[in-house]
């Protein structure tokens, strides 16, 4: 085993206890977690399984497939990201506007 495999495992080791101990997710999201944390460990351990799985679906090298992974996943999570950030926005915009209505004084039309 190389010094950077090594390395690469006990970074995803990390990754995988600080997602696992400090974000609250339901029980479908830590299995998610730990199928990629399992896949990632097997791609380091075994890194001619990346060019084996690529040949298998069109790809020409494991690193192609990988980068091409990387950029959908990347792509999802911004797409996920926006969405949740625009209803949390969504929220507090109606938040605001309910504050604003309990709270505002009646002035008297005097003409």
């Amino acid at each position: 085993m190389n010094l950077i495999q090594i390395l690469l495992i006990l970074v995803a080791v990390t990754f995988l206890l600080v997602y696992l101990g400090y974000f609250r997710s339901v029980l479908r999201d830590r299995l998610i977690a730990l199928g990629i944390f399992a896949s990632a460990v097997l791609a380091v351990l075994f890194p001619d399984v990346t060019t084996t799985v690529a040949n298998v679906v069109g790809v020409g090298r494991g690193t192609d497939l990988l980068l091409y992974l990387l950029v959908v996943g990347s792509v999802f999570a911004v797409v996920m990201l926006k969405t949740r950030l625009m209803s949390i926005e969504n929220t507090l915009t109606e938040l605001v506007r309910q504050l604003a209505i309990s709270n505002a004084e009646r002035t008297e039309n005097t003409d």
